[in-house]
């Protein structure tokens, strides 16, 4: 009989949770209106250590003109295997403008899965960044 080890719960250096992010391709976004938590999920990708996704006017964009702290995150679960991991950033995010930047994320990797390539692209400069992950 093979012997399982108990799941052991993990800190993630801050390599290692960008490396996470990178392997994703959905997440949360995390931040407050009005005194009130909102977290919604979007599709994003990873550029040059920052969150980028793409959103149509409305909600996050309105959100953003007076406001910019964020928080993101990102798991895994692993239910049948009793593992899984979840990073968590905090930073700034900040609607894209310049028409250089937003020609290079149209064409990118990420479509956004509901807005048209001609919508808004957000980007996140991550300031603060921990994991944790239960493996066994």
């Amino acid at each position: 009989m093979i012997e399982q080890r108990e799941p052991q719960l993990q800190s993630l250096e801050r390599e290692e949770c960008l490396d996470l992010l990178g392997k994703a391709d959905v997440g949360r976004l995390g931040y407050v209106v009005d005194g009130a938590a909102i977290i919604l999920p979007v599709n994003f990708t990873m550029q040059d250590a920052d969150i980028v996704f793409c959103t149509g006017k409305g909600g996050k964009l309105s959100w953003l003109k007076n406001h910019s702290h964020v928080a993101f995150e990102v798991d895994e679960g692993r239910p049948a295997d009793r593992e899984g991991w979840s990073v968590l950033c905090h930073g700034t995010a900040r609607e894209v403008t310049d028409p250089g930047e937003l020609d290079a994320l149209r064409q990118g990797p990420m479509p956004s899965w509901v807005s048209s390539p001609a919508d808004h692209w957000v980007r996140i400069t991550i300031q603060d960044v921990s994991g944790r992950a239960i493996r066994r």
